[in-house]
């Protein structure tokens, strides 16, 4: 749950690091923060291992939420 929750802003999926700015931008930065972030980034990787790619491939909407585009070229 977690890991989904990181995934997702209203508008839709996007990447972890932009998700990770909108919490701090709205909540603050705290010390235990950069721990947080990165026991996210171990789950992202511990499901892409079990994925065998990347887990953004299965995420639609992925690029228009996170760069505002519907593709890159």
């Amino acid at each position: 749950m977690q890991l989904c929750d990181a995934l997702a802003l209203p508008e839709g999926f996007c990447l972890l690091e932009k998700r990770f700015v909108d919490v701090a931008l709205r909540h603050g930065v705290h010390e235990t923060l950069p721990d947080r972030w990165r026991a996210t980034m171990q789950l992202q990787a511990h499901f892409e291992a079990l994925l065998g790619g990347s887990l953004y491939s299965y995420l639609p909407g992925v690029v228009r939420t996170t760069f505002g585009v519907e593709g890159l070229p």
